[in-house]
């Protein structure tokens, strides 16, 4: 019924609408060019709202559109290449309609016509766009397995609109991997596969590296409701919220879910409502209708300044299965009232963001999330288990010693042991046996540092690495240290005396090096270099260490990460 309810209210709201766009992933190769923009630009867009992730293609290519304008004589040419490329890579939200470049040698009428699309056709009464997805990847994994790691991925993506009053974006896949063996870890601890899909098979059982066979689609339709200030998409997808690499609040990390989200947009507000429909965890089995949980979430933010952007995040995780709880569809409301009033039974949660530009062609940004704690408590520095929150600390830096096209990030979590849980196992911040948050669930302190880089016009560097410490429970213990969130807050070792990282500390050192050359519009060869080492204070976590050499072709797909 509530699915029903809100495709009525889109197609009734599409009547007198204009259609808003697709959502463009952060993690394109070229997404990072966006981000060097905005720290260039010395100043906080009113349009543009990069804690928001994925951004709307229109307000992407609207943001470049100026910059473009703005900068024209001072921008080097393979400055220029790169914001028309991206220009051209979402061509139907360009002034003219018509942006994306055309091919000099087409192939048998409008196929390729245009440089990054396989089928591109525009006309006054719609937009479609056609792109094959393929993926392949090898990775040789030194000391761990004997046999080759792989990624297989086969898909369409097709995006659009009609009648400049419905948008629409789909696409779907069908995947084969074997990990590297810390990913192959995590799909045996938690029985999910991270980055999108939910549904798995296990295939090549017996063999050194099971490997999982799945399908992951994404879609949505989304529309302008109103002028462009209030915008509204509904289907399946997953995304961030906050400007550093990790979120605190909402990340990407996990599984795809049922989403109805509504933003609204005046003067220097930005105001953004996300209904959810979840999966509380579960144990794998035969086919069976699986339980559902759904949460709600307000990020409101301001431009104070032209260099300070501040944010207040709220959201409810239902303690109930099967049953959405309508108090909870309020737009404006501010939820914990209304947790209250419905006598406290579910998981709420309080946050504050911040993004501040400065002189020196750097953001910094940050997060505070709290999900209790008592100031009484805190100040008598007693340990108790109730006071949970995380901070995150992080700083953007654009062409550094004035090397152009690079971006350097530092970034620094911390969240204290049994943030995100709950007294069971369905208002838990889950979806899926995975987190709605950090990889690293909670009781961790973690640092990262990340470079972006593209040299020439058609080649992107990445380097990334972190060192995380994370205070984990043992495998069957009957109590938590407050490391994994999916076991209940009523498990506790001790409600006096808890501290950060404790338990069994695990440490893992990550660093990957990647190189990536784009053959032709959208087409990536990459080539990488991973070593990642792990050393734990308890058997039922693997002590490992891990070199990964990988190469990889890779058509409209973005590339697959084992950062976690």
């Amino acid at each position: 019924m509530k699915k029903i309810f809100l495709l009525v209210a889109l197609s009734i709201a599409a009547i007198n609408s204009h259609a808003q766009s697709g959502f463009m992933k952060r993690n394109a190769d070229d997404a990072f060019l966006i981000d060097r923009l905005d720290v260039l630009s010395g100043r906080l867009s009113d349009s543009l709202y990069t804690t928001l992730q994925g951004m709307p293609r229109k307000d992407v290519v609207q943001f470049v559109e100026k910059y473009l304008s703005a900068h024209e004589y001072s921008l080097t040419e393979n400055e220029k290449y790169d914001l028309k490329l991206i220009l051209s890579k979402n061509g139907e939200w360009t002034i003219s309609g018509e942006g994306a470049i055309n091919a000099k040698k087409p192939i048998r009428g409008q196929l390729y016509e245009k440089k990054p699309d396989m089928l591109n056709i525009h006309k006054d009464e719609f937009d479609l766009i056609i792109n094959p997805i393929i993926y392949y990847q090898q990775t040789a994994e030194k000391g761990n397995l004997k046999e080759i790691l792989f990624v297989n991925t086969k898909g369409i993506e097709v995006r659009g609109n009609i009648g400049k009053r419905i948008g629409f974006y789909s696409t779907f896949t069908d995947n084969q991997e074997r990990g590297p063996l810390n990913h192959q870890n995590y799909v045996a601890h938690y029985s999910a596969v991270p980055g999108g899909p939910t549904y798995y098979k296990d295939f090549k059982i017996g063999k050194p590296g099971i490997a999982q066979d799945y399908l992951n689609a994404t879609g949505y339709v989304d529309l302008n409701v109103y002028k462009n200030k209030i915008t509204a998409a509904y289907g399946q997808d997953h995304f961030q919220i906050g400007d550093g690499y990790r979120s605190l609040f909402l990340s990407d990390f996990g599984s795809n879910y049922t989403f109805f989200k509504l933003n609204t947009r005046f003067w220097k507000f930005n105001y953004q409502n996300l209904y959810m429909e979840l999966t509380p965890q579960f144990k794998r089995g035969g086919d069976k209708l699986l339980s559902k949980k759904y949460a709600t979430m307000h990020h409101l933010s301001i431009n104070v300044t032209k260099k300070l952007n501040v944010g207040v995040f709220e959201s409810i995780t239902f303690g109930r299965q099967n049953f959405y709880d309508f108090s909870y569809i309020n737009p404006v409301i501010f939820l914990r009232s209304m947790e209250q009033k419905n006598g406290s039974p579910d998981n709420a949660m309080l946050g504050l963001n911040f993004k501040a530009s400065t002189p020196f062609h750097s953001v910094v940004y940050g997060q505070v999330i709290l999900d209790e704690f008592k100031l009484a408590e805190i100040k008598a520095r007693n340990g108790w288990w109730g006071n949970k929150y995380g901070i995150q600390l992080g700083c953007k830096i654009a062409d550094p010693f004035r090397i152009k096209n690079l971006l350097v990030q530092g970034e620094i979590n911390m969240v204290r042991p049994f943030t995100y849980t709950f007294r069971d196992s369905v208002a838990n911040y889950t979806h899926y046996n995975q987190v709605l948050a950090h990889p690293y669930e909670a009781n961790f302190i973690e640092a990262n540092f990340i470079v972006s880089y593209k040299p020439f016009k058609k080649t992107y560097i990445t380097f990334k690495t972190f060192y995380n410490r994370h205070g984990r429970d043992s495998v069957n213990a009957p109590k938590t240290y407050g490391g994994n969130i999916f076991t209940s807050y009523s498990n506790l070792k001790s409600k006096y005396g808890n501290s950060l990282l404790q338990g069994y500390v695990s440490k893992v050192m990550y660093g990957n090096l990647n190189l990536s050359y784009e053959l032709r519009n959208s087409l990536f060869l990459d080539f990488g270099l991973t070593y990642r080492s792990e050393s734990s204070t308890t058997k039922s976590n693997p002590t490992f260490n891990s070199t990964q050499v990988y190469t990889g072709l890779r058509l409209n797909a973005l590339r697959r990460q084992y950062d976690y």
